[in-house]
């Protein structure tokens, strides 16, 4: 339920939603990087959704601050609501606009974002496979720790079920479809379904509960090739930490964009596999479970075949190896290689290092960095870690 603001229905317009807490210092710099990115008109709606905190500095900011674009609405919560619950709320403000945007304070966006958003709710918007527009593009699979490229084909989106926090749009449809899905689901329904188990273990976070809508649905987020936004990471109250792991490359220019029927985009799955890699082995999903960046251990595969990128005791029916890139591209031409391996799990076999990746794969991922920089890294880290543990 939203309270405290009036705003008129506005369904020719999307919105822009910026969310806040007590990080003064990251809502004024999200609020500058929207004041000088280009809008093709003007009256771009602003909704400025300030939690209770009681810091008056935020609060000040959000009902001082001059949008020039259009009208500003200001939200100051009353009462705390958390992230989670904060979240649904904004999310509730698709029934007044066409589309709303939500950014959290952290991020940033490129001068360009909302063009993307207008071109890619105008195409996709109606879809009905698409459950959520992401601004943002993992360059990581952050649930392993690899990194992460999608599949180059001449398209500027693609699919993945994997939910985008980061910076995302949503319809009034796309939010509603969500709503009436979570509120007819139980927490145990909720960890019955097939995602990375990092996911079922967030206890606040309003993203556990749209990842598990998503692939429950069989929908996906579309996600840009060129991303609109970037995150800073600041420390707060879910997390962060000041740090540049999730600073991405950032669109910083204007492009014509290429957006085919969602049919024919590349499609990801939750745990970051090209889906095409079904046909391209020749076994049905009921059969196949893919795994290339090594979600699942020994015994934790309820199919019978297994393409994984870990050394796991079962059978290897195909090997693949690991050159080309992005990593699907090494099944589909048929690398030679013992990085990727066809597992048959009926078939029980013998190995060594059980449970890690093979050694080609580790290459493979982190022979684009100076390794004596890595070296220098890891034993800066984990000194810093003896440091604090002996202070306690």
């Amino acid at each position: 339920m939203i309270t405290g603001i009036n705003i008129p229905e506005n369904k020719e317009k999307i919105a822009i939603v910026a969310v806040g807490y007590n990080r003064k210092k990251s809502l004024s710099r999200l609020l500058s990087s929207l004041e000088i990115a280009y809008y093709q008109h003007e009256d771009i709606p602003l909704v400025i959704s300030i939690d209770a905190s009681g810091d008056e500095e935020v609060y000040a900011l959000a009902r001082e601050y001059n949008w020039t674009h259009g009208k500003k609405y200001v939200n100051i919560q009353q009462e705390r609501l958390g992230l989670k619950n904060h979240i649904y709320q904004c999310g509730d403000l698709t029934k007044y606009f066409k589309a709303i945007i939500l950014l959290e304070d952290d991020l940033y966006v490129s001068p360009y974002f909302y063009d993307y958003v207008e071109k890619t709710v105008e195409k996709y918007g109606s879809d009905d496979l698409i459950a959520e527009i992401s601004l943002y593009k993992n360059e990581a699979n952050g649930y392993v720790g690899l990194p992460f490229h999608e599949l180059v084909d001449g398209n500027d989106v693609f699919l993945m079920q994997d939910v985008s926090t980061w910076g995302e749009c949503w319809t009034e449809k796309m939010w509603n479809d969500f709503v009436s899905w979570r509120d007819s689901h139980s927490e145990e329904d909720i960890l019955n379904v097939n995602m990375p188990n990092p996911i079922k273990e967030w206890d606040r976070a309003w993203s556990k509960y749209y990842n598990a809508y998503v692939v429950d649905t069989h929908k996906y987020c579309l996600y840009p090739v060129s991303p609109v936004t970037t995150n800073f990471s600041d420390a707060g109250e879910h997390g962060g930490d000041n740090n540049d792991l999730v600073q991405i490359h950032m669109l910083w220019g204007n492009k014509v964009y290429v957006l085919p029927d969602s049919s024919r985009l590349t499609k990801y799955d939750i745990y970051f596999n090209n889906e095409a890699m079904y046909d391209w082995v020749g076994l049905d999903r009921s059969d196949l479970t893919l795994d290339l960046y090594g979600h699942f251990g020994e015994n934790e595969c309820k199919t019978r075949y297994l393409l994984s990128t870990r050394l796991l005791p079962y059978k290897v029916k195909t090997y693949f190896g690991s050159c080309v890139r992005p990593i699907e591209l090494n099944v589909k031409l048929g690398i030679n290689g013992t990085s990727i391996r066809l597992y048959d799990t009926t078939q029980k076999e013998k190995i060594s290092l059980k449970g890690h990746y093979a050694m080609p794969l580790l290459n493979y991922f982190a022979n684009t960095y100076n390794h004596r920089l890595l070296v220098d890294l890891c034993i800066r880290y984990y000194w810093r870690q003896l440091k604090k543990k002996f202070k306690k």
